[in-house]
């Protein structure tokens, strides 16, 4: 069996040699491990994907694999690693067969807090899955705790979850497109090449990101996807031959009710979830690492109809959405005037401050407009 380690880059796979994996080990991007090497690192991926026979790969195989599995049946193995992140880091891990290839992510934690929120988020996605009967978020495989010794005595303990890989999807960002200096959305399609997306396409990436939101919104405790950021590419994209375009969320950071929604009726909460999503719909990065930035009036419409896609989609799955119709929804915001619509923006934005949001400095700056293009986009929208 070949077992390859390798570094993800735009102009392809980087191999790496001895010299490369006797590096440090980052933390995080600026901070490296004190004694943790990279080599260390990838021969603990190696090790969890093969411990115990390989009964990670048989979950990761589980109704794709002909007959019973065995290890000998693996040829190559490439572990590479695709994005390192503050609180831990995303690998990919594709499997090649003789006539099977697989391919899944393996995210590793090893600070105190990284580690709480892998088995957190392991957690939600594991609920989520079970219970909405939705498949917009990660399959989950299993979740291991390794330990690693290294060569100076020292013991360093690894979680690591193993989730579904969502084949030829990509991140996008908010981009300045220098032909016409015009903001639009980049999807960072590198088998294909990055590239702008049309108007009609950048509205229905977030009429999608709206959407999927909306279908895991609890209706009986009010809890929500929270804390999910596009300068984090959480939402990726995938197009299809026929130019349709997939969305799929990779990760939930968060998954409880808003605190303004304490003691709310059914339809309070869910306006007040709604309100949410238009204005961090809003929220992006330049080019995912640059400046924050306001995506423009468009993702106001968007939001709009992927909200109420996701209702109606709720109405005609469920018997039990309790309080909330889609259509009694809509009459309700539709007769709310500018002034009725600022006040009940007013504890959403209070909460804002009060958690030190982040992009808080271009909601302020923006908020006016945005309720008055929000007021125009529920009135437009049928």
């Amino acid at each position: 069996m070949i077992v390859a380690y390798l570094f993800s880059s735009p102009e392809g796979d980087i191999p790496l040699d001895p010299e490369d994996l006797s590096r440090p080990f980052l933390v995080t991007p600026e901070k490296a491990h004190p004694h943790l090497t990279l080599g260390n690192y990838f021969d603990t991926v190696k090790a969890c994907i093969l411990k115990d026979q390989g009964e990670l790969l048989k979950r990761v195989l589980k109704g794709r694999f002909r007959g019973n599995f065995d290890l000998e049946d693996v040829q190559k193995i490439q572990i590479r690693s695709e994005k390192h992140g503050i609180l831990y880091h995303l690998a990919s891990v594709e499997v090649f067969m003789a006539e099977e290839r697989v391919k899944f992510t393996l995210s590793t934690a090893i600070s105190g807090k990284g580690v709480e929120c892998i088995l957190h988020e392991h957690d939600i996605l594991d609920r989520l899955n079970r219970n909405s009967g939705f498949s917009f978020l990660p399959e989950i495989y299993g979740i291991r705790k390794m330990t690693y010794h290294t060569a100076q005595g020292k013991t360093e303990e690894m979680v690591m979850l193993a989730a579904q890989w969502f084949e030829d999807y990509h991140e996008w960002h908010t981009a300045m497109d220098p032909a016409d200096g015009r903001q639009k959305i980049k999807i960072w399609d590198l088998k294909r090449d990055p590239r702008y997306a049309s108007s009609t396409e950048a509205s229905i990436i977030i009429e999608e990101c709206s959407k999927i939101l909306t279908l895991y919104y609890d209706f009986g405790d009010f809890s929500y996807i929270g804390e999910w950021h596009h300068a984090a590419g959480d939402f990726i994209v995938n197009t299809q031959r026929n130019w349709k375009l997939n969305v799929r969320l990779t990760t939930v950071r968060k998954y409880e009710p808003l605190p303004v929604t304490e003691d709310a009726s059914p339809m309070i909460a869910m306006i007040y979830f709604f309100l949410d999503t238009t204005v961090k719909m809003r929220l992006d990065r330049l080019d995912g690492v640059g400046e924050t930035v306001w995506l423009d009036d468009f993702a106001v419409a968007a939001a709009v109809k992927g909200f109420f896609e996701g209702l109606r989609t709720r109405e005609a799955k469920e018997s039990d959405v309790v309080g909330v119709q889609a259509a009694d929804l809509l009459s309700l915001l539709q007769s709310f005037d500018k002034a009725e619509l600022n006040q009940v923006f007013e504890p959403l934005l209070a909460y804002y401050v009060a958690q030190d949001s982040n992009g808080m400095d271009l909601i302020s700056a923006h908020i006016a407009d945005h309720i008055s293009s929000l007021r125009q986009a529920l009135q437009d929208f049928h």
